[in-house]
């Protein structure tokens, strides 16, 4: 079982709440609505939830970056390289490289 930090904000919200009763005093029934404790039971852990999303995030992403780019961008490219204003991003070379490197070590 998992108690989530929902457990601590309803502990700090149930305080505040006590305090502007003190100084409003409003009448008893109305601040047992509110006094309750809250318990979040999960079949997998946090770490197992976080490691699954990683791992999809991951493969969308290298889905996306395996995928050919389009004509149109293309045509775009050989025409920036012919008008002579293309410049070459050694920065984002090496990232796609990287990227690349860490897919392939993951597989």
């Amino acid at each position: 079982m998992r108690i989530s930090s929902n457990y601590l904000n309803t502990l700090y919200n149930t305080s505040m709440i006590r305090q502007n009763q003190d100084s409003t005093s409003s009448p008893a029934y109305e601040s047992a609505k509110t006094n309750y404790d809250e318990i979040t039971i999960r079949s997998a852990s946090q770490e197992d939830m976080d490691s699954k999303f990683a791992a999809t995030l991951k493969n969308m992403l290298m889905n996306e970056i395996k995928n050919p780019a389009s004509d149109e961008k293309l045509s775009q490219l050989k025409e920036r390289m012919e008008n002579g204003t293309y410049q070459v991003d050694a920065n984002k070379i090496a990232e796609k490289i990287l990227w690349n490197k860490g897919a392939e070590s993951n597989e």
